[in-house]
């Protein structure tokens, strides 16, 4: 993402409105008129000044996905700064939290700036409830230098031993790939998230040698 925002930060819109839709489409049924709205930066290109944006509705399959505009930005959350967050004393006790919770102790010497995305993310940055007793942790790992396979792996066993289940989405300078798939598949191909599509490739942090798929 160009400027001070990037895939998975959450933003908080100035109205409902803010939100435009690709001609065709329908706006987006999820959104309620009566409270801004805070939706999540997708991974997608910049085109004619409008960010690429994600909103949620409270089932696990409402989502829609449109565009705003820099100036409708009130408020940005990232996932490192969402980690920090506390939910509600009456939401501690769900399985994703405490996996959460988990993590940022097991976690605290980490050098690369990581936090949650998904619903626990959603839910700290807005305060309203997302998280549900089955959902899992959804965590964001910033890697701009190359992860060696030892590294990875030490982390993923780490994220592994974790109360409740982990997808771990490792983001570099030019894609997300899951952690899980890099240090079972590497050296071989493996699904890489790209701002033009998903390509195969098998070093996420040169893409030069990208398949399409």
């Amino acid at each position: 993402m160009a400027g001070a925002l990037h895939v998975h930060d959450l933003i908080l819109l100035r109205t409902e409105p803010a939100v435009t839709f690709p001609e065709g489409e329908p706006a987006c049924a999820y959104l309620n008129p009566n409270q801004r709205p805070w939706v999540v930066v997708r991974r997608e290109r910049i085109s004619d000044g409008l960010l690429p944006v994600g909103m949620r509705g409270s089932e696990r399959n409402e989502r829609c996905a449109g565009f705003t505009r820099w100036s409708e930005v009130l408020e940005t959350r990232r996932p490192d700064e969402l980690r920090l967050l506390l939910a509600a004393d009456s939401r501690r006790t769900l399985l994703a939290f405490q996996t959460l919770a988990y993590l940022e102790c097991r976690l605290a010497g980490l050098d690369e700036n990581w936090g949650p995305g998904g619903s626990v993310g959603f839910e700290l940055a807005s305060g309203i409830p997302a998280v549900r007793e089955g959902s899992d942790l959804d965590l964001i790992l910033f890697a701009p230098k190359k992860l060696e396979i030892t590294e990875a792996q030490n982390l993923w066993r780490i994220i592994s031993s974790a109360p409740g289940k982990v997808d771990a989405l490792i983001e570099t300078p030019f894609c997300g790939f899951s952690l899980q798939e890099f240090v079972t598949a590497s050296p071989r191909k493996m699904l890489l998230r790209t701002s033009d599509g998903r390509v195969l490739g098998s070093d996420p942090w040169d893409l030069s040698n990208g398949e399409s798929c």
